[in-house]
């Protein structure tokens, strides 16, 4: 079996094409396939996303007749030489930020033929023929400190390279002409360079694979021995994978979200030195308007003046829109970063201060006027 193939993002989006080649030879019978694809990843959160893709091409299936023992066997002569079909296939994956990972696809949404009636008039949608589930944990390690030798001495120093050390996968491949089959993996990444791996196939048996990897360059050995449940069904297989990258390195962006509670012009200057001296009217920090209720998405609340004045010029430093606001209900002091009257508003900025920075306590203050 031979094949080429490609993938790339598209730039400042979260949508990727791709395509592929391929020529396989199976006894008497060769295919030859097409496909382009295209994927689009959904962030779901901070740190999930859900990706979806989809593939569609062309297929075509010749038989070698000379090879053959009987040129006139009925399945022969009835095989239209050089067909070509429709060929096409979905997947979806759902990545979660704890390492586990779940994906289904459906590898043939066109049922292949080998007949006269093959062609692109005649095709029928079967997907759900043959259907492949996953379920994998591979989570990868931040970086470490190692001891490296630099001018004849050892020092300590902290790795930039993030690995899973271990990833683990299990597959299912459901198939209704009674082929399914389960596939349990598991793969050492011993560094970031160098990984080994084995698989177990039902009712197959064992396989292994090594591989090397740069910053520009994949190699990778499979082995899968003579071990077929049907004898003469295989000899045994060596597949060999050069995987090279071409350009910079180019990741899913998520959409950056509008935040209400950054400043995005100089702040104007409030003076609020007098209430460090004396609070004997604590409702004058407040500036309402005629509005009978309000929402303040609060980041953090004390019972002393100078502390939330403190916190409150440590948010601003950071480019947040601060003020405090007392609440005579609770007598406290309430640092917040949006004021509104639209309750929307607030859950929408309380969800993406804690999503997209480090302001994981936001929190809604919901305030009757009287």
């Amino acid at each position: 079996m031979t094949s080429v193939s490609f993938t790339s993002l598209m730039n400042e989006s979260r949508a990727g094409f791709g395509g592929r080649v391929s020529s396989y030879k199976r006894g008497l019978l060769n295919t030859t396939d097409f496909l382009a694809t295209y994927a689009y990843g959904i962030p779901l959160g901070q740190k999930n996303w859900m990706f979806l893709g989809l593939s569609g091409g062309a297929i075509s299936n010749s038989i070698d007749i000379t090879r053959a023992s009987n040129p006139d066997d009925p399945a022969l002569v009835n095989f239209q030489n050089n067909n070509m079909q429709p060929s096409a296939n979905f997947g979806a994956l759902y990545r979660g930020g704890s390492g586990l990972n779940i994906g289904l696809s459906l590898p043939q949404l066109f049922p292949a033929k080998f007949n006269n009636e093959a062609s692109f008039s005649n095709t029928t949608v079967s997907p759900t023929d043959n259907v492949f589930f996953t379920i994998y944990y591979r989570r990868k390690v931040e970086s470490k400190i190692v001891s490296k030798k630099k001018g004849g001495m050892k020092r300590k120093v902290k790795t930039s390279e993030t690995i899973a050390p271990l990833e683990l996968y299990m597959n299912y491949k459901y198939s209704k002409y009674k082929t399914s089959q389960f596939e349990f993996l598991g793969k050492l990444n011993l560094s970031q360079h160098f990984w080994l791996g084995g698989s177990y196939k039902l009712p197959y048996g064992f396989t292994g694979n090594t591989g090397i990897q740069t910053n520009r360059f994949v190699l990778s050995y499979s082995y899968e021995p003579n071990n077929q449940p049907e004898d003469g069904f295989s000899q045994g297989s060596h597949e060999v994978l050069l995987g090279l990258r071409f350009g910079s390195v180019k990741k899913f962006k998520r959409a950056t979200p509008v935040l209400r509670s950054v400043i995005t012009k100089a702040p104007v200057e409030k003076h609020t030195a007098r209430f460090q001296e004396s609070v004997e009217d604590p409702d004058k920090i407040n500036q309402t308007d005629n509005s009978k209720k309000k929402f303040y998405v609060v980041i953090n609340t004390y019972a002393d003046f100078n502390q939330a004045d403190k916190y409150k010029r440590k948010l601003l430093e950071e480019k947040f829109n601060a003020e405090i606001f007392y609440n005579p209900a609770d007598r406290k002091y309430h640092v917040h970063v949006l004021e509104t009257t639209k309750v929307q508003e607030a859950h929408e900025e309380i969800k993406n201060l804690k999503n997209y920075t480090k302001l994981k306590g936001a929190r809604l203050l919901e305030v009757r006027e009287k």
